[in-house]
């Protein structure tokens, strides 16, 4: 297994075009008495929604409302929907939550702590079939390769990144790009064989190994990245400052549940934007104005 480091060389992504002042936004919440909680589609739907019910019902305890998700069709959907004010809460990846910032006016106050780990990171893999000769980035040029979505932290922008830090430019030097739409759908593509390769986060990577989603004993891990920030939690900066500690002090008391894509959280630690500014930096080395991205 081998180690890349983020890249300092231009990318090219794709995500929401977006006028350069936020719309107005009413305050309160999307929806008279219901608190409204994002999610962007790394999984199944339905799997994420239900996994994430223990911890809104303690929400919904907490702030007295009742708490529906939304899960947006793509990575731009759920930012779409908090711009638009239709989401109050969201749990979004490192990138899309840097991407949100500059769309809406949204604030994180959690990062997730996962209970395997204990740590607040993770990594984006790359993964192969066993039986592929691909042992190293520059073994993908000419081949096959899945990203997962263009606001992807882990499983578009610091792979692409580091292909074009070993001098590959994916667009280009691949025999063809996919974008899966989910880490899920990565991994099955891998082991499919729909493409050679593909870049997921190692969390989700695991947990499909473990549900059984592929055959993991076929799969190995070409490389890996350097830690990268854990998902912040976030909500609209303009909801009742009431409301907002509501939310803050339900999350805080979470212990050992299931949430979204993240798996156990063993605990939510406090965050500010500040946290991400690594994200930030990464973006700016890459030459990215993420206002103007499309």
């Amino acid at each position: 297994m081998r180690t890349w480091r983020y890249a300092i060389a231009s990318v090219l992504v794709s995500t929401l075009v977006t006028a350069s002042v936020f719309a107005q936004q009413p305050t309160g919440t999307a929806k008279p008495g219901i608190l409204t909680v994002g999610f962007i589609p790394d999984e199944d739907a339905r799997a994420m929604v239900r996994q994430s019910q223990a911890i809104m019902d303690i929400v919904a305890k907490q702030t007295g409302l009742k708490v529906d998700a939304f899960v947006g069709s793509d990575y731009n959907a759920t930012i779409e929907a908090l711009r638009a004010g239709h989401v109050d809460v969201a749990l979004l990846g490192p990138f899309s939550y840097v991407l949100a910032t500059t769309q809406a006016p949204v604030e994180a106050f959690a990062v997730t702590v996962i209970a395997k780990t204990m740590q607040p990171s993770y990594r984006s893999i790359i993964i192969a079939r066993n039986e592929s000769p691909i042992s190293a980035l520059v073994e993908i040029k000419g081949r096959t390769f899945a990203f997962v979505d263009p606001g992807s932290t882990s499983g578009y922008m610091v792979p692409a990144a580091a292909f074009i830090g070993a001098g590959i430019t994916p667009e280009k030097d691949f025999a063809r790009v996919m974008y899966s739409g989910g880490h899920d759908a990565t991994i099955m593509a891998v082991a499919e064989g729909k493409v050679d390769a593909g870049a997921v986060a190692d969390r989700i990577y695991e947990r499909g190994c473990a549900k059984g989603l592929a055959d993991c004993n076929k799969l190995k891990i070409v490389c890996k990245s350097d830690p990268i920030p854990n998902d912040p939690l976030l909500y609209r900066k303009n909801l009742p400052e009431d409301l907002k500690k509501k939310i803050r002090e339900a999350f805080y008391g979470v212990k050992n549940l299931p949430f979204g894509e993240m798996g156990t959280v063993a605990r939510f630690d406090p965050a500010t934007d500040k946290d991400y500014d690594p994200v930030r930096k990464v973006a700016s080395a890459l030459k990215l104005d993420l206002t103007k991205m499309k």
